[in-house]
């Protein structure tokens, strides 16, 4: 009996792992434009407002891109870390968000690059040499430490 307990609760612990914190509920749903089937993996600080696959150009030649609105919703400032994955194609792009700091006016120097309480940024992601749009996706966003 004690060993069948303890093997349900590393299994509970093991999964818990695995998933993490992450979940589907801060994505906005309706506003996802593109026909891929989506996996989202979100914390629970982010949320994502838009997310749109397009077709466009990129150093003058065709290509894909996705254009994401992600917000702060955590009540410290954050910096994120955004991956999207590609998963037929073995492709995968990202970066993170913000990428650089803001200059303060007064002193003239950089800012910690970070995303204050209830900001929200638009951010575009190119992916080169590839012109069709992608059956399968993973968008995975992380807390990032920002130095």
């Amino acid at each position: 009996m004690k060993r069948a307990s303890l093997i349900s609760v590393f299994l509970v612990a093991g999964l818990l792992m695995v998933w993490g914190c992450a979940s589907t509920a801060n994505v906005n749903t309706k506003d996802v434009n593109c026909p891929a089937k989506i996996s989202w993996k979100v914390v629970p600080e982010a949320q994502v407002t838009t997310f749109e696959c397009i077709k466009t150009t990129y150093k003058k030649k065709p290509a894909i891109a996705f254009v994401m609105g992600l917000k702060n919703v955590s009540d410290k400032p954050l910096r994120f870390k955004v991956h999207i994955f590609l998963v037929n194609e073995n492709k995968a792009v990202g970066g993170k968000i913000p990428r650089k700091g803001k200059k303060n006016k007064k002193t003239g120097k950089k800012g910690k690059p970070v995303l204050q309480p209830v900001d929200s940024v638009k951010v575009k992601y190119p992916v080169a040499k590839t012109t069709t749009l992608p059956g399968r996706l993973e968008v995975v966003i992380e807390t990032c430490p920002y130095l």
